[in-house]
């Protein structure tokens, strides 16, 4: 047999994990074992131990643990992300008004907030008629003064008329 059709055979075939037997996946993109990962590992070795020497019911416990920790982070992690959103759709209000300073590819723009607007489920702002994610704030103030009335005003006072008494 030459070496080109071993390697033609290793390449079709996925690779087997020696342990379990089955068909292993590439992993170059992840970076952590998943809970479905886990259950896995742990039902291989469930299946797999040695009936004269079982596994010890603390090592069983000890495992379980630690799926039970991992879900629990999993769920921490997705209330965490709900929550960040939640606060900022409840604070983009006290943006309206405002005079804001976006930092963003073409440079700063600085302009009065007219309207909040959602994005892809994200609040955004709108400056000059044009939408901004709020993360390119960069600064936030109060918008200037309006401008005084450029006409002149003449003060008058009433006059006063004195009363002579008969």
């Amino acid at each position: 047999m030459d070496i080109s059709s071993l390697t033609s055979s290793a390449s079709a075939t996925p690779a087997k994990d020696p342990i379990t037997g089955l068909a292993m996946q590439s992993n170059a993109g992840k970076q952590m074992l998943g809970a479905d990962d886990f259950m896995k590992l742990l039902t291989t070795q469930l299946t797999s131990q040695d009936p004269m020497n079982p596994m010890k019911d603390t090592e069983f416990i000890s495992q379980m643990a630690n799926f039970t920790s991992l879900e629990q982070m999993r769920t921490l992690s997705k209330s965490f992300e709900t929550f960040t959103t939640d606060q900022k759709l409840a604070s983009a209000p006290s943006y309206l008004g405002r005079q804001v300073t976006i930092t963003d590819a073409t440079g700063d723009i600085t302009g009065i907030v007219e309207a909040i607007k959602l994005k892809d489920g994200k609040p955004a702002i709108v400056i000059n008629g044009k939408t901004y994610e709020t993360k390119l704030i960069t600064g936030i103030a109060m918008p200037p003064p309006p401008a005084a009335p450029s006409t002149s005003m003449v003060a008058t006072t009433p006059a006063t008329t004195a009363s002579t008494e008969s």
